[in-house]
């Protein structure tokens, strides 16, 4: 488990993920699942499972070049939680660009009183990954301290 710097998120990084299947439900899964048996994390990963599911029904988290930001909500955590997952695998997302997807922002919020921390970090992130030297940089980035340098960057 990573902490930001002022405490009010918390980050999950694997800057070299392997997934065992290509099917967003599962990827969502396997996310899900590395957080709560990797990490001092606890939540239920049903109830975040099925936030993340209708969310991505709505319309696809697939951001553009590579990138994907699915969020969903928790009713038992109290901070924010980012999770960053980057693979060399081409994942199918349905990304505005049509393009696969290889780095996955998941977002887990607070069911109670997060909304406006959620807007904020998907806001946040959204302006950012606009830009193609932070693109880039993700990209470029091998190891959880350098991924989560970038994201002190964005988000602190």
């Amino acid at each position: 488990m990573n902490e930001s710097a002022d405490r009010s998120v918390d980050y999950y990084i694997d800057p070299s993920k392997i997934f065992q299947s290509g099917k967003k439900t599962e990827i969502f899964k396997e996310m899900i699942d590395d957080v709560i048996k990797k990490s001092a994390f606890d939540f239920e990963r049903e109830e975040v499972l099925e936030e993340i599911e209708k969310r991505e029904s709505l319309s696809t988290t697939g951001f553009g070049n590579g990138f994907a930001i699915p969020h969903g909500k928790s009713s038992q955590i109290h901070t924010p939680i980012v999770v960053l997952m980057k693979t060399e695998q081409k994942l199918e997302w349905e990304a505005l660009d049509d393009q696969p997807v290889s780095i996955i922002f998941l977002l887990i919020v607070p069911k109670e009183k997060g909304e406006a921390i959620h807007l904020k970090l998907l806001s946040r992130l959204s302006y950012h990954l606009m830009d193609k030297k932070i693109q880039e940089a993700f990209k470029a980035a091998e190891t959880k301290e350098n991924c989560e340098a970038l994201l002190n960057q964005l988000l602190v």
